[in-house]
């Protein structure tokens, strides 16, 4: 593969502060962190571990919001060999002693304002290297550091970091994500986009999570332009901060389209500096064309995994979506360069176009495998290809449909059910703001289906009118046997609807 030569991660970002030295590499608010300045502190930290004992293959894990300090940890374990393990903030201490304890970590870096006496209590046991973010004087020994480069043998092959994925029904497995990987990840985002070092990428998803690390922080590094880093999304503030720093692309979820929607216009959002945003799946095309009108921001649609480390189906700029002309869903795109994509049976057997199975894809850069789980790799990778646990089709012109993921398609009376459809649907009455669509035992057909509501404040509807309203797009077996109202969704790190927890209600 080596699409970039011989570079890692490190080398990468030494190469970038030749070119652009004194060039922004990261916007933090006031503080402004050139190419120049992030190098030298991410060589001060890479002594520092050095010094705390941490070699090449040792794990650091880092428990920290969003800051310039996300990226020294990150380029500074790279720089020695050293595998980051990127930690959810939002982990109990419970969840922190198994990923410290699963990964075997020798260190520990964290952010003051998100841990408790638990979470501090658990890293102590383990005798880690650690430290937190605002001790004044860990910055201080750090500052006295030598800011020289390293020199270490690092490969493009060498592990880089781990990821752990949600396990949402068993314990999350460990993804072994080589530098190679980070690489292919920034350069295909780069073509994907029509990225150049001009560009600035708006960044407020959390770093811990893949989004913020594969598809945006890699294509600025790897193509030498700009990150806008925000602590995390706000509504109210997000068009002066695009107006005070200039971004030209960002990446964004359904949850903050639907929240930049709703809130009241403002005199500097149109126009604004952000010509395109990429985001996942679960915007309905109603909001997608209200957000494109209003904003004048091209939306285009990728599709990855934390496994295959890269966008394997994206949306060609250059092309306008398809919509299902039965359902009316967007399309999320074509395999991307170099990659293929399969809809398989249960059997393994490869299905006609429009038959629904499962996507499998297969690419230059995918994930080097779980750590201490071989079943489990073994049975997400076979023979070259990845199956990813989604069911999808595809159409004669080669565009995909993501239908819905194996957990969440409900079986009713012999019937697969895309709850994705439901909600498609459901998110077009006007009294609906959010909701989501899960099965539940049913000893006479297998599995009914529940609808869970967020009403828009100030709105009434009853069970009656959103069966109705379903009644006039869906087949009657689609449609939802209860409508249960709630306060609001329980969500992951990025805003996306937790099914699961709604599941076990």
């Amino acid at each position: 593969m080596l699409t970039h030569g011989h570079h890692t991660t490190y080398t990468m970002l030494k190469k970038q502060t030749i070119k652009h030295p004194e060039k922004d590499f990261v916007i933090f608010g006031d503080c402004h962190r050139t190419y120049t300045s992030m190098l030298q502190r991410v060589n001060q930290l890479a002594h520092w571990l050095t010094q705390q004992g941490i070699n090449k293959g040792d794990v650091v894990a880092v428990f920290l919001g969003n800051s310039p300090l996300f990226y020294e940890a990150w380029l500074a374990c790279g720089a020695i060999g050293a595998v980051l393990l990127p930690i959810n903030t939002a982990s109990t201490a419970s969840e922190l002693d198994y990923f410290l304890e699963h990964s075997e970590s020798k260190g520990f870096i964290y952010e003051k304002e998100l841990v408790d006496a638990s979470h501090i209590k658990t890293a102590g046991q383990r005798n880690l290297a650690f430290c937190q973010d605002s001790d004044l004087a860990w910055s201080e020994e750090l500052s006295l550091l030598s800011a020289e480069n390293i020199d270490c043998a690092v490969t493009p092959a060498d592990v880089a970091a781990i990821m752990y994925t949600s396990g949402t029904t068993a314990k999350p497995k460990g993804v072994l994500i080589t530098h190679e990987n980070y690489l292919f990840a920034g350069h295909s985002s780069v073509l994907y986009q029509q990225l150049t070092p001009a560009d600035r990428y708006f960044i407020f998803l959390p770093l811990f999570h893949v989004n913020s690390q594969y598809y945006t922080s890699m294509a600025m590094l790897v193509c030498g332009g700009t990150i806008v880093l925000e602590q995390r999304f706000s509504s109210s503030t997000f068009w002066d901060t695009v107006a005070k720093h200039q971004p030209t692309v960002s990446s964004l979820t359904a949850t903050i389209i639907k929240m930049l929607l709703e809130t009241p216009i403002q005199a500097n959002e149109k126009p604004n500096s952000i010509r395109q945003a990429a985001y996942g799946l679960q915007v309905t095309v109603d909001d997608l064309d209200k957000f494109q009108q209003r904003f004048g921001i091209k939306l285009f649609q990728w599709y990855g995994l934390t496994e295959s480390i890269t966008s394997n189906i994206v949306t060609p700029l250059y092309e306008e979506m398809p919509t299902d002309p039965k359902t009316g869903i967007y399309a999320i795109g074509k395999a991307a360069l170099g990659h293929q994509v399969k809809i398989l049976d249960e059997d393994g057997q490869e299905l006609p176009p429009l038959a629904v199975g499962e996507i499998v894809l297969t690419g230059p850069s995918l994930m080097k495998g779980y750590y201490k789980n071989p079943e489990a790799t073994a049975k997400t990778l076979q023979n070259g290809w990845l199956f990813t646990g989604d069911n999808g089709y595809i159409n004669s012109d080669g565009f995909i449909w993501f239908v819905d993921r194996n957990k969440d398609m409900i079986k009713r009376a012999g019937e697969n059910i895309s709850s994705m459809e439901i909600e498609n649907i459901l998110s077009g009455h006007p009294a609906v703001q959010a909701c989501a669509v899960v099965g539940e035992p049913d000893h006479l057909r297998e599995e009914a289906v529940i609808a869970y509501i967020k009403i828009y404040e100030g709105q009434q509807v009853t069970d009656d009118e959103l069966r109705q309203f379903c009644e006039q797009y869906l087949s009657y077996f689609k449609v939802p046997q209860e409508f249960r109202v709630i306060d609001d969704f329980p969500r992951t790190s990025i805003g996306k609807i937790q099914k699961n927890l709604l599941r076990n209600k």
